[in-house]
């Protein structure tokens, strides 16, 4: 609507023998005449279209704004809303924060415990995490040999069931009850079945199992950097070796 306009008024230029001639000036780089030209379109614009709100419909006004200037005008409305949402929650507490995403869905046992745990335990969930399978899958391990006990595959059930690394934990998270300010009881007795028919998608799922799994992971290092380090640098160490010979 705007080039039709522009194209308009330029025969209309012609007809009284006034040429009119097009430059293009780089936007907002301080060129006099180009400032002024936009202060002035800009002011036109605010003009024509009148003072409306939001709520009210700006349609009637559109004949005298170009797109550029609807789409600055509708970031400008995003950007006030989003700094508004900002500053009210910006005056919650911490706890009514929490407050609202358990309500949203999240995971109230595991937002209580510290932010690496915390990590780990969503990590060890989706199965991106540092164990055997998912670094071969990958490419930084060449297999999925257990770092902890030596077994042929360090999968996430034969960490947190079988490694025999981690035998007196593993009997703490499934059967032993435990006692203390944050009381909870085994994954078998709250699944009431037994580990060998449980996966751990279903014990990850269940969020009554949340303590046991993070006191698990706040007991050993399932889940961390060690013995990831030393594999990744003989690797790549006997790389360099064989492109030297």
């Amino acid at each position: 609507m705007l080039a039709l306009r522009t194209i308009s008024w330029e025969s209309e230029l012609l007809d009284k023998n006034i040429r009119v001639e097009y430059r293009w000036v780089p936007a907002h780089k301080g060129v006099e005449g180009n400032e002024e030209a936009d202060l002035q379109v800009t002011n036109a614009a605010y003009k024509h279209c009148g003072s409306y709100t939001e709520t009210q419909n700006p349609l009637p006004h559109l004949n005298y704004i170009s797109f550029a200037h609807i789409g600055r005008r509708l970031t400008e409305m995003k950007w006030e809303e989003s700094k508004k949402e900002i500053q009210e929650m910006g005056k919650k507490s911490r706890h009514s924060y929490r407050y609202d995403l358990v309500k949203r869905g999240g995971n109230s046992v595991v937002m209580k415990s510290q932010k690496s745990i915390a990590a780990r335990f969503y990590q060890l969930k989706t199965g991106h995490a540092l164990m055997g399978k998912y670094l071969m899958r990958i490419g930084k391990r060449r297999d999925m040999k257990c770092w902890w006990c030596g077994h042929e595959y360090q999968t996430r059930d034969h960490l947190f069931k079988w490694c025999k690394r981690w035998k007196r934990e593993q009997k703490r998270l499934w059967v032993d009850r435990q006692e203390g300010e944050e009381e909870y009881e085994g994954v078998e007795k709250v699944m009431k079945k037994p580990k060998i028919s449980l996966p751990m998608s279903l014990v990850f799922a269940e969020e009554k199992c949340s303590w046991a799994l993070l006191d698990f992971l706040f007991l050993t290092d399932v889940g961390r950097i060690s013995g990831v380090v030393e594999e990744v640098e003989n690797s790549d160490h006997e790389e360099s070796s064989d492109g030297g010979v």
